[in-house]
């Protein structure tokens, strides 16, 4: 296992798009497996989506204050949640919180070319800079960015196979998880320093897992 304290923004080894591929691609218990998920992640430079005075530490495995008070969360959190949501060709997905357009193009790269991702953002800047972003990968034509509040999901586009969140809940919202698919997946932060999964199993069925450890600095307010 690789010891990411001894190198990103920790130590002299500064992290480079090559290298944080190899981190999450290879060894014994790969973060990305899915080979969708490998194009994307081999394909979308993270550089692209930061401001250029943070450039030089757009591979630390941290997360960075893009602006406007959004976090892009650090590159192997942003792994593991896409790596839990699944995300098939083809696949219809709903992004909450587009901030810079990182994980929205991760998504549509994945979904190809017969997917589709919806991404609402409620900042007009950060809006604005995520399509600019967006336009430096010609290829990824399936998504489309929402100003809007995305703290209700996107009901008019519903249902998804999968729903990714990049802010932090205090639990997570039903109205947002009945957006689901039968057999869709929802991955949301919440204020307890978790990830939930949300997988609905039938029209009123739904399992929750709970995976600890985690700390988000972006938190939705007002949503209970």
């Amino acid at each position: 296992m690789i010891d990411l304290d001894k190198f990103g923004s920790y130590g002299a080894f500064k992290w480079t798009h090559e290298y944080l591929v190899q981190v999450l691609t290879t060894g014994k218990n790969p973060i990305i497996k899915k080979q969708n998920l490998l194009t994307a992640i081999r394909t979308i430079k993270r550089e692209d989506f930061v401001p250029e005075n943070l450039k030089d530490q757009a591979y630390d495995d941290k997360d960075l204050n893009v602006g406007y008070g959004c976090i892009l969360n650090k590159p192997t959190i942003i792994a593991e949640m896409l790596n839990i949501i699944q995300p098939l060709w083809g696949g219809h997905y709903l992004d909450i919180g587009t901030g810079s357009g990182y994980i929205a193009a991760l998504l549509g790269m994945a979904a190809g070319e017969n997917g589709k991702v919806y991404s609402v953002e409620r900042v007009q800047f950060l809006s604005d800079i995520a399509k600019i972003n967006l336009a430096k990968y010609p290829q990824i034509k399936n998504v489309e960015i929402y100003l809007k509040d995305g703290s209700l999901g996107l009901k008019e586009f519903a249902p998804y196979d999968g729903i990714h969140c990049s802010v932090a809940f205090e639990k997570v919202p039903e109205f947002i998880s009945n957006q689901l698919k039968i057999g869709g997946r929802f991955v949301c932060p919440t204020v307890n320093n978790d990830i939930r999964l949300i997988e609905r199993e039938g029209e009123d069925k739904f399992k929750e897992t709970i995976t600890k450890g985690y700390f988000f600095e972006n938190v939705q307010q007002g949503i209970q």
